[in-house]
């Protein structure tokens, strides 16, 4: 049951990611942001987009708990 809601958690991470992937480009193109801010957003967002869809994809990948034991 923890390994569903772990993967429903990351799918929601995964798809908040794109959207606001896609409303940074909008924000950068329109001016609202800079383009050192708007870059630090695509790398915030691509970077969360492929990390939490690893996790989505097996649970246990990134397991916070086996980084604790090392």
């Amino acid at each position: 049951m923890l390994d569903r809601l772990v993967s429903l958690g990351s799918f929601i991470v995964v798809a908040f990611s794109a959207v606001l992937f896609a409303m940074s480009a909008w924000w950068t193109l329109v001016g609202k942001v800079g383009e050192g801010d708007g870059f630090m957003l695509f790398a915030g967002c691509l970077l969360a987009a492929i990390v939490f869809s690893f996790r989505g994809s097996d649970p246990r990948w990134l397991d916070p708990i086996s980084i604790v034991k090392r």
